[in-house]
């Protein structure tokens, strides 16, 4: 068969080789091409990062000219502020001093009061707005220092929001005494626009103070910050994107109590970037498509198409006839290398066949011979211990040698269906257990149905011969034992023999309704029950069971063994 076998994959190869040359083909061209695909790939996500960092630098930029226009304007304040509080402007009678109120009266614009307070005490002279802790603000500048921010304070209806800071006194050898604090409140202007520029659409300036208020100066409505990106933020310089991606966030600290935010919109430098990088995916999938069409094309018209004139005359082709090489000669020498291998092995496979077919036929007829000659042998060793059984004068003696000749004829009915069925490799159980069960009811002199009733329930399965035999052995042991020991002196009963499978193993029942075994504790086993054990291991089970529990009474033996091939046979040497 092996000569059936290498034929069988050949018609496959050809038959399929149509689909194999297409893959490979393709495969062939994915692998060429990643080289070419990695490239503009690469370059591709190159320049769609490249737009983004574009857009972050934009916002980068931002800051940078925010902090600086928001940082000379503060520091113009600090320094007006810093010039008062080196000069004590404070009288002796108790409030400030002329010139410190007309320089109040004459504060630059971004400082919108000025006055002069002491720790414990209302302010000298000047006014202090409302809205922030002055007295804390004022302890901490003076323990530092260095000017105190405060909250922000808000502005009138459609006026700006202004921020608290105290300047602490600078004590001279001519100050009446030191502790003493300079209080502005300076205007927070809308820095981001100057005059004759125009405000760039999506960007936004807002202004964080020590407390976490945000506000935008010059946009009320615009003046809302997602905690969560002023979070991220922090007091580092990174650049960070919004919760949908369409807005880019830098942050910078202007002084202790004051920090910059800024935002712009990159949704439009995003979407440009996307479709940028999807119209260089597209080039890429136009250029790789045009060329699979190109290869597959090309493959189709010099190899798949005569494959596919080939695998068509194979598919045709049934044994027995034979297979003529295609006299065209227009296809290429791969193909016709493979017609004429496949022509070769057709008429070699034929001549093969013719051989096989007559071995098997000798085969079988040798087999079958020698299922009946064994039969027959059998059956004449039968017929010689059965004629010896008659001759022998002691009744236990003459019960072993009928027991034998049992035995013997158990392995002739084997044969006999062996040979029938024409099937050497396993026997069917169904009429083999029915033809045995009923032949060890005539050894005993019982008919089925007449005082002893015969039930068989034998699911329709086949075993190999190897465990047919202990099968056929042991069956005869148990139902042997049941029609002679389990119904004494003309008592009437039933055997039954169940035999089911499942999955991949049997299940063997025989069980009677008599009068069970004997109490055997002082009486050793007798060669029945050895036979049986000895049968049931060679079945690859155990036999199990004794005396029937139940109201039937009765003797019951179980065998459970997996179902087994015939062991392969040995290679000649």
């Amino acid at each position: 068969m092996g000569q059936r076998d290498r034929f069988t994959r050949l018609r496959r190869r050809v038959a399929s080789s149509l689909g194999g040359i297409r893959g490979r083909m393709i495969v062939l061209l994915m692998v060429a091409g990643i080289p070419v695909a990695s490239i503009a790939i690469t370059n591709s996500i190159q320049d769609y990062e490249s737009a983004l960092a574009d857009g972050r630098r934009g916002v980068e930029s931002l800051r940078t000219l925010m902090a600086a226009r928001y940082g000379v304007a503060l520091s113009v304040s600090e320094s007006v502020l810093l010039s008062l509080s080196r000069q004590d402007p404070r009288v002796p009678e108790g409030g400030c001093s002329a010139g410190f109120r007309r320089l109040a009266d004459l504060a630059p614009a971004d400082i919108t009061s000025l006055s002069v307070a002491v720790p414990g005490q209302q302010p000298i002279c000047g006014a202090v707005a409302p809205g922030f802790d002055l007295e804390a603000l004022l302890r901490e500048s003076l323990a530092s220092g260095a000017p105190a921010y405060g909250p922000f304070l808000p502005g009138g209806t459609g006026q700006t929001p202004t921020l608290p800071v105290i300047m602490p006194g600078v004590s001279t050898a001519a100050s009446q005494s030191a502790g003493w604090a300079i209080v502005g409140t300076l205007l927070l202007r809308d820095y981001a626009t100057l005059p004759g520029e125009a405000r760039r659409a999506g960007d936004t300036v807002w202004l964080v103070d020590r407390d976490g208020r945000v506000i935008s100066p010059g946009q009320p409505a615009a003046a809302t910050l997602d905690p969560a990106v002023l979070a991220a933020l922090g007091d580092g310089e990174a650049v960070v994107e919004g919760r949908h991606g369409e807005m880019a966030y830098a942050g910078a600290r202007l002084n202790p109590g004051l920090r910059l935010v800024v935002g712009r919109s990159i949704g439009a430098v995003k979407e440009a970037a996307r479709s940028f990088l999807m119209q260089r995916f597209m080039e890429l999938a136009t250029f790789l498509v045009a060329c699979l069409a190109a290869i597959v094309v090309g493959a189709d018209l010099a190899m798949v198409r005569p494959l596919r004139t080939l695998a068509a005359r194979v598919r045709g082709w049934r044994p027995g006839h034979p297979f003529g090489v295609s006299p065209a000669g227009t296809e290429p020498r791969e193909v016709r290398d493979v017609e004429q291998a496949f022509s070769d092995a057709a008429a070699a496979l034929a001549r093969r066949e013719g051989d096989l077919r007559a071995a098997l036929e000798q085969r079988d007829a040798l087999m079958a011979e020698i299922h009946h000659r064994v039969k027959n042998n059998l059956q004449i060793v039968s017929s010689l211990l059965n004629l010896q059984a008659g001759r022998i004068g002691d009744p236990a003696a003459a019960e072993e040698f009928l027991a034998a000749r049992n035995r013997v004829r158990a392995l002739a009915t084997l044969h006999r269906h062996l040979y029938m069925q024409h099937s050497f490799e396993a026997v069917s159980l169904v009429p083999f257990l029915t033809e045995l069960t009923n032949q060890q009811f005539a050894s005993h002199n019982e008919a089925p149905g007449e005082r002893l009733a015969l039930r068989l329930d034998v699911a329709d399965i086949a075993i190999s011969t190897d465990q047919a035999v202990s099968l056929s052995l042991l069956v005869t042991e148990a139902v042997g034992n049941a029609v002679e020991h389990a119904f004494p002196d003309d008592m009437r009963g039933t055997v039954w023999l169940t035999l089911s499978a499942d999955e991949a193993e049997v299940t063997l029942v025989v069980r009677d309704d008599g009068i069970g075994l004997p109490d055997r504790k002082d009486r050793p086993r007798g060669l029945g029950l050895q036979l049986m054990e000895g049968f049931a291991k060679q079945l690859g089970g155990q036999l199990v069971g004794g005396r029937a529990d139940g109201e039937a009474g009765g003797t019951r033996w179980t065998v459970r063994f997996p179902i087994r091939e015939n062991p392969a046979p040995r290679a000649m040497t």
